[in-house]
């Protein structure tokens, strides 16, 4: 059963990770870095703190507990289950495209995707938004699919890991709403669904990353031809 699995799983990363190019080799080893996303964050917590005001701070306590929580799960998990990543599996030297370096030794779960997965599903049941969900979950996608294209997760590495992410922070929106209610009269909940004007510097920013990006990679492959 195991190996059946296995052996879809490294049949269909091959397949994903052997379409590549020079210019995505250099985009996506620039958007799966999460160095990259840190102005998005920023932007995040200043839209929170503006709408929350004093209750901001209990929102990025959580916020930063969520992260805490999914990074060393999917760590713990790794050592564990201790599967090697793509790029470190010894019967696949030679056939992993590698444009952003190896990676650590083991790959289940991804804490990528975990990440991006309980951050997009907190902040999106916070808000309380539809279209802020669907933008966050389809950059979590992204983000999935960019740890399979450098070749350091296979496809059953993300999806564990993003259903991991999902589940904390979902479990997190709970517990903060619980808190809301207990302590804070729900005054979290009061400030009501996040409305376009407040999601629309969030869009312009998703946008710019994405096309500075584009750009870079175009740059870089062009200095390196």
């Amino acid at each position: 059963m195991f190996d059946w699995l296995n052996n879809i799983d490294t049949h269909l990363f091959l397949s994903l990770n052997g379409m590549h190019s020079p210019f995505f080799d250099a985009f996506f080893t620039l958007f799966t870095s999460m160095e990259t996303w840190f102005p998005l964050y920023i932007l995040f917590l200043i839209i929170i703190f503006k709408k929350y005001r004093q209750q901001g701070v209990w929102i990025l306590l959580f916020f930063i507990l969520t992260i805490v929580l999914s990074d060393q799960l999917s760590g713990l998990i790794k050592d564990t289950v201790q599967r090697f990543r793509p790029s470190q599996e010894p019967l696949l030297a030679g056939k992993v495209n590698v444009p952003s370096g190896q990676g650590g030794l083991y790959g289940f779960v991804s804490g990528h995707a975990a990440n991006s997965f309980a951050l997009t599903f907190l902040l999106g049941f916070l808000s309380r938004n539809r279209k802020l969900f669907s933008i966050l979950f389809f950059w979590s996608i992204v983000i999935c699919y960019s740890r399979i294209y450098v070749g350091v997760h296979y496809p059953l590495d993300v999806i564990c890991g993003g259903t991991l992410g999902a589940l904390i922070g979902w479990g997190m929106y709970k517990l903060l709403i619980y808190f809301d209610w207990r302590f804070q009269q729900k005054s979290i909940k009061k400030a009501g669904v996040w409305k376009q004007t407040e999601i629309f510097p969030i869009e312009i920013a998703l946008l710019f990353i994405v096309v500075t990006l584009l750009i870079a990679a175009k740059i870089i492959v062009k200095h390196y031809a």
